[in-house]
Formats: structure tokens, sequence, C-alpha cells
């Protein structure tokens, strides 16, 4: 018997006075590591692309929920936290030079957990930081 789930996440990547083809080869590198994640719930995310090529700014947004009435993909829902972590945490060690922030969350079999995270740049990891600890 499977129950309704919910997931939930924001993903902001930012930078300055980056060169047109960092800005190019960074916009691929994200949008691949979405389609050949192993989370199915993570490859159908749609990539806003507010990228400046003449003003060499690049930023990436990636806002989803997803609410199923019934759970589609049980062990993936319940592997969601991690793999997020995971999954930022390769953009941080690949992207060092992006300033990213956002959140993520699941409700899930009686289970609601909300982060946030953040990576500085020059920073090649991700700081995250649980919603409910905080009492938010």
């Amino acid at each position: 018997m499977s129950e309704p789930m919910k997931i939930t996440y924001k993903i902001y990547l930012e930078a300055e006075d980056v060169s047109q083809s960092r800005i190019l080869s960074t916009t691929s590198y994200f949008t691949n590591l979405f389609k050949n994640c192993t989370n199915y719930y993570l490859q159908s995310a749609e990539i806003d692309d507010e990228c400046d090529m003449e003003d060499f700014t690049l930023r990436l947004y990636v806002e989803e929920t997803i609410e199923e009435e019934v759970c589609s993909h049980q062990e993936e829902a319940k592997a969601f936290l991690g793999d997020m972590a995971e999954f930022l945490d390769a953009i941080a060690m690949a992207q060092s030079y992006l300033d990213m922030e956002g959140s993520f969350s699941i409700f899930y079999e009686g289970v609601e957990e909300e982060y946030t995270f953040e990576s500085e740049a020059g920073k090649d990891f991700c700081d995250f930081f649980d919603q409910q600890e905080k009492g938010e």
C-alpha cells in the first residue's frame, strides 16, 4: 500500500564576471546532471536559464513541486533526501566558483523533512540546515 507523497526543491545558482564558455559549460553540466540522475524525482526538473552572456552573469534556477496521490516510485522517494544532498555536493565540488542556495523537502509515509542549503563561491561543499532543528 503506497501513500501520498510530496517533494519540493528550489536550487539557485549564481555567478558574476564569468566567461561565456564557462556559462555554457556550467549550464550544460547542470542540465546533464539532472537528466542523468538516477532519482526519478530529479530527472524531470525544468531549469530556468537566466544567464546573460553579454553581462557575463550566470543564473540558473530550478523550482519543482511533485505531488502524487499514490507514490509512483517508492524506493526513489525514500532515497530522495540522500540523493539530493549528494546531487548538491556534486554541483558544489564541480562548480566551486558558484554561489548556490535553496531548499528541499519531502512528505512521505508520515515523515516530513525540510532542509535549506548554501554553498558560497570558493567552497567545494554544501552546508545543510535542518528546518525542524531551527524550529521554523
